[in-house]
């Protein structure tokens, strides 16, 4: 008995942000991360590559290394460190379990699935804001602004044989899986889950998630991948499933910019009425979507009853 209460005092001074309010401690997670990647790891990237990033282009391997590099070393190390500063296990925090099968498989059909969907909405969003009776300059001036952005980072995702898209894939597709399913599905996610109901922590996660990338247009979709994403993880009860489903929504990208190249990522041209099949196509994969986001609730619930009649 003393040597508990003993453990316990000790983790307890060496874990200074043990009794902080979750929802105090996500915003500070939020505003240390977003101090070191952002700040420090940009810092970095001018020292390294200079302050004029159109240059990146004539050392772009160098420009994904760093890249890969602040993300681990901004990202997933401060995370790793707060989650020790709060006392966490990193077991429990992390969800750092074995998937079932049937779940992981039905998260990846997911992503897949939705892909249509996100596509189908992108297209309507455009042709509405473009079309609004006020405000229409400056909403096309900042998309334009947007997609030069996209532009830029876009040569960072243009691979021209197998050996540089294998560092494009690591870049692109392996290291966000990582390192943001750490940070916002292992600790925003279990802290939300101590203040508030599964739903609310599912959807606050995937809410956070979109906006710290920081894509105003792109704002829908990546909430709807955040949910998924805290969706999977909260009824697998494993990160790996949202490492899993996050490396192949990303690799997808990086894939088909490799294969078709940059006009893949080219909106949709034309009317409501030219574009009826994209839009179709749209509804019917958010239809699948839904089944399947009750599917993998049907499939967990089955198995937790299984384990209740069992004990």
């Amino acid at each position: 008995m003393n040597i508990t209460e003993e453990n316990n005092s000790n983790e307890h001074q060496n874990a200074p942000l043990k009794n902080m309010q979750p929802a105090i401690f996500v915003v500070l997670a939020l505003f240390i991360v977003f101090v070191t990647y952002q700040i420090f790891g940009g810092v970095l990237s001018i020292l390294v590559l200079g302050k004029d990033f159109k240059s990146m282009d004539s050392n772009i391997t160098f420009a994904r290394i760093i890249i890969s590099f602040s993300q681990f070393m901004f990202i997933l190390i401060p995370v790793i460190i707060l989650s020790m500063l709060q006392g966490n296990k990193a077991k429990k925090t992390f969800r750092l379990n074995l998937p079932k099968q049937s779940v992981l498989w039905l998260s990846i059909m997911g992503v897949l699935v939705i892909q249509p969907t996100i596509q189908a909405y992108m297209f309507v969003q455009n042709k509405l804001l473009t079309s609004l009776p006020f405000g229409g300059q400056y909403i096309t001036s900042l998309k334009e602004l947007m997609d030069s952005f996209e532009a830029a980072t876009l040569s960072l995702v243009t691979a021209h044989n197998a050996g540089e898209f294998m560092l494009v894939a690591f870049v692109i597709a392996v290291t966000p899986a990582i390192c943001e399913e750490f940070f916002f599905r292992g600790l925003i996610l279990s802290n939300f889950e101590k203040q508030m109901n599964p739903v609310k922590a599912i959807f606050m996660t995937g809410l956070i998630f979109a906006i710290f990338h920081f894509h105003p247009f792109n704002l829908l979709p990546l909430i709807l991948l955040g949910f998924f994403l805290s969706y999977s993880v909260y009824y697998s009860n494993s990160i790996i499933t949202g490492i899993v489903v996050h490396f192949v929504n990303n690799f997808l990208s990086a894939f088909l910019v490799y294969k078709f190249g940059k006009e893949g990522f080219e909106d949709p041209q034309g009317s409501f009425a030219e574009n009826y099949g994209l839009i179709l196509s749209g509804i019917v994969s958010f239809i699948i979507f839904l089944f399947i986001l009750k599917a993998i609730k049907s499939v967990t619930t089955e198995k937790k009853n299984k384990i209740i009649v069992n004990v």
